[in-house]
């Protein structure tokens, strides 16, 4: 495994989101609403990515309002750097390294009126290692929110299809560079660590969030890019539907995901 090889996995990974910014829709418009942003508002998203969720969140909290998204690829940063700069938005990109991958200091402390993270709070911990990252995570989280701020997290939850398919691609051939290396909390255990962090008012649902495609084809080349798959197109696909399910909706066709959707205050 080379750096080069991590970051070749990213760049695909933001380049299926981005040729595709429909397919996820679904977990977008969710996190969204419940993200609920206002202007004026100054927000801390963990997991720039593509800036998929960062870029929407500035155009809503407006000139007066801030947008702070960290990640640890640079490709990442760069990428969305470039976005926010191209439609004058209001988003502060850092890189943080995956040692300290969290906003630490003083001038950050009670700072947000919402700390939020799509499919990232799982990358905190590698399978092995226990959930020590993912609760040190909760706890900049709790320590970075104003009083009454709120945590808006969408992630993968232990026992859901989402969970499945991830550990079936665990495998360097289905998802390259590393296969998918993480566990992912039991309900039981996210509500606990999200209370021993501070947190109050946990409220966590599972929600059914499919996966959009026009075509089966632009399923196949979106599966097999956003992981960065080095086996065969079919062969990533028919891993995704054993596990996920796909089916024609309508006009569109869908693949199945669930993410957990988790709501608490400071």
């Amino acid at each position: 495994m080379t750096t080069k090889e991590i970051k070749v996995r990213w760049k695909n990974y933001r380049k299926a989101n981005s040729e595709k910014p429909h397919a996820r829709e679904n977990e977008f418009k969710k996190i969204f609403s419940l993200v609920a942003p206002e202007r004026c508002m100054k927000i801390w998203e963990v997991g720039t990515g593509n800036g998929y969720l960062a870029l929407p969140l500035a155009k809503a909290v407006g000139k007066n309002g801030e947008i702070i998204t960290t990640d640890v690829d640079a490709g990442s940063i760069k990428e969305a750097i470039k976005k926010s700069k191209r439609k004058n938005l209001n988003i502060k990109v850092i890189l943080l390294s995956p040692k300290k991958p969290f906003l630490s200091g003083k001038k950050y402390e009670n700072l947000f009126d919402v700390v939020t993270s799509l499919a990232t709070l799982h990358h905190f911990d590698r399978r092995g290692t226990g959930d020590h990252g993912r609760k040190k995570a909760l706890k900049y989280f709790y320590r970075n929110l104003k009083k009454g701020g709120r945590l808006v997290i969408g992630d993968v939850l232990h026992g859901t299809i989402s969970q499945k398919y991830f550990h079936s691609i665990d495998d360097p051939k289905h998802c390259f560079p590393l296969g998918h290396p993480h566990n992912f909390f039991k309900k039981k255990e996210l509500v606990k660590a999200v209370k021993n962090a501070g947190f109050e008012n946990v409220k966590v649902k599972i929600a059914y969030v499919p996966w959009r495609f026009s075509s089966v084809k632009e399923a196949k080349n979106f599966i097999h890019t956003i992981h960065n798959a080095r086996c065969a197109k079919e062969e990533s696909f028919s891993i995704a539907k054993k596990y996920l399910g796909f089916k024609k909706v309508g006009s569109h066709y869908e693949l199945g995901w669930e993410l957990f959707f988790l709501t608490a205050k400071k």
